[in-house]
């Protein structure tokens, strides 16, 4: 008998997490030495655009997992987002404390997990949708 609420398949989550990663951090050590050393205001189009681009990241890393899953794509995809983005903070917060810097707003964290979540789940929605077109080439 089939299991009628597949699970999470972690091989799929971690694989599209660390291509996430592999994007979005570049991203956002720029984005972070150009509004540290001022050469963007933090409320500026171009730290917008950059923001923008670490959700596309999340969004790339939905569409990947989906396409390395074999059912809940949906799930799958929030998650993959959600985890790149928890362990890239995670990997920030230790630098933070290892310098002595104040941590950020745990609650903060987890609203943009969500946010990059959704942007998973929308990268895995465009991947269902796309996926009979490919086939059929």
């Amino acid at each position: 008998m089939t299991d009628p609420a597949p699970r999470l398949e972690w091989s799929a989550i971690w694989r599209a997490a660390l291509s996430v990663a592999t994007f979005a951090v570049p991203i956002g050590l720029a984005q972070q030495w150009l509004v540290g050393s001022g050469r963007i205001s933090a409320d500026g189009a171009v730290n917008l655009v950059l923001f923008f681009a670490v959700l596309c990241c999340g969004a790339i890393g939905g569409f990947g997992a989906a396409q390395l899953c074999r059912a809940r794509p949906l799930h799958n995809g929030a998650a993959a987002a959600a985890l790149a983005y928890l362990a890239i903070q995670a990997g920030g917060a230790l630098r933070r404390l290892i310098v002595g810097e104040p941590l950020a707003n745990p609650l903060g964290w987890i609203f943009l997990a969500l946010l990059m979540a959704t942007c998973g789940m929308a990268g895995a929605a465009l991947e269902g949708r796309t996926r009979a077109a490919r086939r059929e080439r």
